[in-house]
């Protein structure tokens, strides 16, 4: 059994994951498929002859939460692969994500035999233009298939990371302070109907309903979920708005079909 567990905000790494999950199983292989998720840590790779795990790229590394979700799950020889998400294209200094997370799988006794990276559009700041976003989506069955061939056939592939992105990453260190930043900045409006939706899905558990009210933590990821997928679209960000694409992100409405 192949297992894999992914980090997704936006649905970038979910729709890479659930695609990789999909080629795999038309190779007749059997698919276990988790979300990487605060509230939920239970995770087990018993079963698993082979461990798949997918991140996007928040500020040259991977999100705290992933690092935190991997600290417990338990440790276990398997081979395993790792796919990184690059939004925005190709940024070559997104490869320097791969090391930290490299060295946690290794001491928790994963074999690292595979590594790569998938692009993906842009779904924060001002985003893409339409043409550029289906340009990158068009990309994607190839390199999905690319990567289900190679690990099918055991081929080795290791990212190497770049000097420049080694040390733009050290600026992650600053993500915490300054998602507790954001996380005071978010703004809900009268649109909103209590329906929970955010409650339910915020990866971290960040938010709750206090005296009939969204409340949110200090523990966000920036990972814009929340925003981007509330039905009614009824939460805002008051101090970086520059960060959320004013129309919001859809990746379904690109790919011109309904999330699954």
């Amino acid at each position: 059994m192949i297992k894999i567990a992914y980090f997704s905000g936006t649905g970038n790494t979910e729709y890479v994951a659930k695609f990789l999950a999909k080629k795999f199983e038309e190779q007749g292989e059997n698919i276990e498929i988790s979300k990487i998720e605060l509230k939920n840590e239970k995770f087990s790779l018993e079963n698993a002859n082979m461990f798949l795990i997918l991140s996007p790229v928040h500020s040259f590394d991977i999100p705290w939460p992933v690092y935190k979700w991997i600290k417990n799950i338990e440790s276990k020889e398997i081979k395993t692969s790792i796919i990184l998400v690059s939004a925005g294209g190709y940024i070559p200094e997104n490869s320097a994500a791969i090391r930290k997370i490299r060295t946690i799988l290794k001491k928790k006794g994963c074999n690292i035999v595979y590594e790569d990276m998938v692009k993906m559009p842009l779904n924060c700041f001002s985003g893409m233009k339409n043409g550029e976003t289906k340009s990158i989506l068009n990309e994607v069955p190839k390199k999905i298939e690319e990567v289900v061939v190679n690990i099918k056939n055991n081929v080795k592939k290791e990212i190497k990371p770049l000097t420049k992105g080694i040390i733009l990453s050290k600026i992650s260190i600053f993500e915490k302070i300054f998602s507790r930043l954001f996380a005071k900045g978010y703004v809900i409006s009268e649109s909103c109907n209590l329906c929970n939706w955010c409650v339910e899905n915020c990866p971290t558990g960040n938010i709750t309903i206090k005296n009939g009210k969204i409340h949110f933590d200090l523990k966000c990821t920036l990972c814009l979920k929340c925003i981007y997928g509330c039905p009614k679209k009824a939460i805002s960000q008051k101090i970086f708005p520059f960060m959320v694409i004013k129309n919001g992100y859809d990746l379904y409405r690109f790919l011109g079909k309904n999330a699954d």
